[in-house]
Parts: structure tokens; C-alpha cells; sequence
């Protein structure tokens, strides 16, 4: 089985003058959102029902959040 690949952290590149490309930031926000759903319907062990409605209400909107900011990066990196 492949080596779960986590998201680089969105930090200056090693030169120190290059913010993260919106590809980079991309990445990130998509593996953050793939693990925030992997846990609330993936694990399957029924704790995302028992968390309770406001909890489920705040993970939801984490990852509407995740997505909204994904569209964001998709966008501006399609116009470069």
C-alpha cells in the first residue's frame, strides 16, 4: 500500500524571498479537506454522528471554508 503523502505547510520556500505558489497552497488546502472529510464520513466509526449538531455544524463549515479557499487558489493559479 502507498505511503500516505500529507501537505507540505505553507511557509516561505527555502530562499526566504518566494511566498508559496497558489498550486502549493492548493495542495495544501485540498489534503487538509480530503483528511477533515476522511475523519467525518471515511473512518466510519459513527463518532461524526455523535459529536453532536453543533460540532457537526463547525466541521461542516470548516470544510465549506477549505473548499471556498480551494476554488480561490484554483482560480488564481489558473491565470498565471
Amino acid at each position: 500500500m502507498a505511503k500516505r503523502i500529507m501537505a507540505r505547510p505553507a511557509r516561505l520556500e527555502s530562499s526566504g524571498t518566494n511566498p508559496p505558489s497558489a498550486a502549493d497552497l492548493l495542495e495544501n488546502k485540498l489534503e487538509q479537506l480530503n483528511s477533515l472529510l476522511w475523519c467525518c464520513y471515511g473512518a466510519g466509526d459513527g463518532w461524526f454522528e455523535d459529536a453532536g449538531e453543533a460540532h457537526r455544524d463547525n466541521l461542516l463549515w470548516i470544510a465549506s471554508d477549505l473548499a471556498r479557499e480551494a476554488v480561490a487558489l484554483f482560480q488564481e493559479s489558473e491565470r498565471r
